[in-house]
């Protein structure tokens, strides 16, 4: 640990970069341009509020990265004074630096504050972050059925068993089939048997959350909105809940391209010179909301002429799978507007980012 025993003066802004780890804190003080304090210290936010009090009463910012820690550090510190500012690690990476350790990421953060080159993550409240859960649970949950669908085929070919998979969801009829397999062998059979048993237990705990979601739908911060976005072609109720819940308050986003940049549907461009070339989408933002967004383009397609026509045309230029992920971005858009305006979509071929 390294200590700067220095006067601070009074009324000058004191900036301090956190490093969270699960073990242990690194901690960069500066202030007046100068670092005061670098040390490792207890990954225990009490302990860290009495470290604090020390630079009291001058003006205190504090900022660590947005991740695994969550927001409780950031709702503790700023209900103790401490103006905190939680910041996106994807804008902290340094190209060709191979040095990388806890101090220095620490010092980054505190002199990038003390210089105002941070941005800060939108911070959802106490009760968003509650209600996210019932949705995230439900996407955990699906993952660790399609884990144990793969473990369950895997085993199959394995010992040589061929059976028709049906493509998508897994049928009751094909579920009732694999119960049928027979194993000469008892310890094989009661160990696939388990596997089954998994399958249809997360199940359970599937439809179980699914109801919580559709609960949570029909309460009062979030049924009038679910209901003005199951109106545009599409979007269901699970992908309203999707919508609503990760993007939070819509009114944050002043232009609808910065939602469309905020999702990941914008196209990244690679420019020199006179040279302009158009990339691929960023895929920036939670992937799951792009997926739920591409599924619900092709119903949309299916029942918006407007979507169809430009789908097809897209198609034929660039092929389908950019056409599918153009139609996701005005799908998105069209939800915006909906929810900024309070009524049902219009459609508004003429103006493609309404």
């Amino acid at each position: 640990m390294k200590k700067y025993n220095q006067i601070i003066p009074a009324g000058e802004t004191v900036f301090v970069g956190i490093d969270l780890h699960r073990l242990s804190w690194h901690i960069t003080v500066i202030c007046s341009g100068e670092v005061i304090f670098s040390g490792a210290h207890p990954p225990e936010p009490d302990k860290l509020l009495n470290f604090l009090k020390r630079y009291q009463p001058n003006r205190i910012e504090a900022v660590y990265e947005a991740g695994y820690f969550g927001f409780s550090l950031y709702e503790l510190l700023n209900g103790s004074g401490v103006q905190c500012t939680v910041t996106p690690p994807t804008l902290l990476l340094e190209y060709g630096n191979h040095v990388k350790t806890d101090r220095r990421d620490s010092h980054k953060l505190a002199y990038l504050l003390s210089k105002r080159m941070l941005k800060a993550v939108w911070i959802p409240g106490p009760e968003l972050c509650a209600h996210r859960q019932a949705l995230r649970r439900r996407q955990q949950l699906m993952g660790d059925r399609v884990r144990v669908q793969q473990r369950i085929k895997s085993e199959l070919c394995f010992f040589g068993l061929s059976i028709a998979n049906p493509r998508g969801p897994w049928t009751e009829s094909f579920f009732n089939r694999l119960k049928e397999i027979v194993f000469d062998n008892s310890y094989m059979k009661l160990s696939f048997i388990s596997l089954l048993n998994e399958y249809e237990y997360l199940n359970h705990l599937i439809e179980q959350q699914t109801q919580l979601l559709k609960e949570l739908a029909a309460s009062e911060p979030y049924v009038e909105r679910v209901r003005l976005l199951r109106s545009v072609p599409g979007i269901g109720l699970i992908s309203a809940m999707f919508l609503l819940l990760e993007l939070g308050d819509i009114t944050r986003f002043t232009r609808a391209e910065q939602l469309a940049a905020y999702v990941g549907l914008t196209p990244s461009q690679y420019s020199s010179g006179e040279n302009v070339r158009m990339g691929r989408i960023t895929r920036c933002g939670k992937s799951e909301l792009r997926a739920i967004l591409t599924e619900a383009a092709w119903t949309a397609i299916k029942k918006d002429s407007e979507l169809r026509e430009v789908y097809e045309n897209l198609k034929f230029r660039r092929g389908a799978k950019k056409a599918i992920v153009a139609v996701a971005r005005r799908l998105l858009l069209r939800c915006r507007r909906v929810l900024l305006d309070g009524t049902r979509p219009i459609a508004c071929r003429s103006q493609p980012d309404c």
